[in-house]
């Protein structure tokens, strides 16, 4: 007896289960059966209605196939799931066993303020997932998105695109391959390579994330952005494209094209309403307006930014330079086009060839972007060193010095103030005959094509002396200012990235000052960047 009950009771379960998976008829103002023309299916016209467990469906007519607990419907088909989901089409093939629907032609999916368009649609009730093929396009409050395939998940408010994308925004257009989207938070993420095009920049990313909403976005795998004047690129590149600044992180670049410049560094933050780029950690500038001589210029940071209707460029920190004819090092530079000046402090020097010169304080004179003429003030000197003899230099020194360039190379210096001078004559075969010490008030050198001097010109009547080179002491062959720390000269462009190492007193304290200014300029350009 006992056994008896539990096979009942087993039976009874699946018989309940079998009559929960069935699919009913609720309503059909006619419904039809004729065994001899077709015993596998009824007909229903007029407002039907069908049931399957918790969903409804209706359409103007259809075929129930009872025993296979299928349907087919036709005409203003319209299924409703709960409170949040429908559909709409044209016919619908539905299967009660597995729980599939596929709707056909004029489809609508809509869940909440969420709308699927497409011709051809299934809908996996178990899952819960609509998949679209043939073209689709999803419809939220701030997008529209469309594909050749994908699917769209009401749980999750996930959904794949797949094949021509595009999504639109008021702001930008997206195109690319493949996307995963989220319909709640409106994050699109981006795994293929994919165009964003604003109006004010263009996005290239190949992986990463974009908010539609607030228009902020993190990208991977070398994106990146063109915003004129600027293209961005970096292993990690963080941008919002709504407020127009973004930063990137390791192996960045950032290429100006119209100043021949490109900006490079482990981090860079760039603003585009203010035009400013900050940059740090192995920062560097290349400068290729000339052909085939490209400038470098590293330091602790680089800032450009465009200051009213002036471009502005700052570097600051142990800045080293080097060009082919032309190297430098310093604490700092600042330059701006509004006077075309290059402000160089921090125990500057500057090389070019076979000279040396050296200052407390120098500004040089830019004309259309070559140097005119450097202004050196303070402790000024000048000095090249002798090819024939390396042990004597060629050396002068005064309060103001200046030193005019052609073609990137020092022809003529004048030295003004407390002017001192050492230099060597050669005769007619360019052989070292002796060595002149001179004291007088002003200096004016000739240099030739090689940087030797030519001539000099002295006023007023000097005091000077004519030294053979046999009668010549040590102590006389060098000027009070001598220094040539050679060792500190950029030898390439990747000689840049050595650190200055300057051990001379005589310019410590005007370092030490410049230093201090330095670093009230580097909190005053945090601030401004926060």
């Amino acid at each position: 007896m006992r056994h008896i009950l539990i096979v009942l009771l087993t039976l009874l379960s699946v018989f309940c289960v079998q009559a929960q998976n069935m699919i009913h008829i609720e309503h059909a103002n006619t419904l039809e059966f004729d065994e001899a023309v077709n015993a596998e299916f009824q007909m229903l016209i007029g407002d039907v209605q069908f049931r399957h467990d918790s969903v409804w469906m209706f359409c103007d007519t259809a075929h129930f196939f009872k025993a296979s607990n299928t349907l087919y419907a036709y005409g203003h088909v319209h299924i409703k799931q709960g409170d949040t989901l429908t559909l709409d089409g044209k016919t619908l093939y539905y299967d009660g066993n597995r729980k599939i629907a596929q709707i056909r032609t004029n489809v609508v999916m809509t869940n909440k303020d969420v709308q699927l368009f497409t011709d051809h649609l299934d809908y996996d009730r178990v899952a819960n997932i609509g998949y679209f093929f043939f073209g689709g396009k999803i419809v939220d409050p701030t997008n529209v998105l469309e594909s050749s395939y994908g699917r769209y998940s009401p749980d999750t408010k996930m959904a794949f695109f797949k094949d021509e994308v595009v999504l639109t925004h008021p702001d930008f257009v997206m195109n690319t391959d493949t996307l995963n989207y989220n319909t709640d938070t409106r994050e699109a993420s981006i795994v293929s390579p994919t165009q964003i095009v604003g109006d004010s920049a263009t996005i290239f990313a190949f992986r990463g994330w974009y908010n539609t909403l607030s228009g902020e976005s993190e990208l991977y795998d070398r994106s990146y952005v063109l915003s004129s004047p600027y293209f961005m690129i970096g292993d990690t590149v963080s941008y919002d494209q709504s407020r127009g600044f973004g930063h990137a992180r390791s192996n960045v670049q950032l290429v100006d094209s119209s100043k021949a410049m490109i900006l490079s560094s482990n981090y860079a933050y760039y603003h585009e309403e203010k035009e400013m780029a900050f940059l740090t950690d192995k920062a560097l500038l290349r400068e290729y307006s000339q052909k085939d001589d490209t400038l470098y210029l590293h330091a602790d940071t680089l800032m450009t930014r465009k200051d009213s209707i002036y471009d502005t460029f700052q570097a600051y920190h142990h800045v080293r330079v080097y060009r082919s004819n032309l190297q430098a090092v310093c604490d700092s530079l600042y330059y701006s086009n509004r006077d075309s000046i290059l402000d160089i402090n921090g125990q500057p020097i500057i090389w070019s060839d076979n000279q040396q010169v050296r200052g407390n304080h120098m500004k040089m004179f830019m004309k259309d972007n070559t140097a005119d003429y450097l202004h050196v003030e303070r402790n000024a000197s000048v000095i090249s060193q002798e090819t024939a003899d390396t042990s004597y230099y060629n050396q002068s020194s005064g309060d103001d010095l200046k030193a005019y360039f052609l073609n990137n190379k020092v022809h003529r210096v004048t030295i003004e103030g407390n002017a001192r001078s050492i230099y060597i004559p050669h005769n007619e075969d360019d052989e070292m005959i002796g060595m002149v010490s001179l004291e007088q008030g002003d200096i004016e050198m000739f240099m030739d094509s090689a940087g030797q001097m030519e001539r000099i010109k002295v006023a007023p009547q000097p005091k000077g002396k004519f030294f053979p080179l046999s009668l010549v002491k040590d102590s006389d062959k060098r000027i009070p200012l001598f220094s040539w720390p050679i060792e500190l000269r950029p030898t390439g462009p990747e000689d840049v990235f050595r650190r200055n190492e300057i051990k001379d007193n005589r310019f410590a304290e005007e370092t030490r000052k410049k230093g201090q200014s330095a670093k009230r300029s580097t909190r005053n350009n945090r601030r401004t960047i926060k």
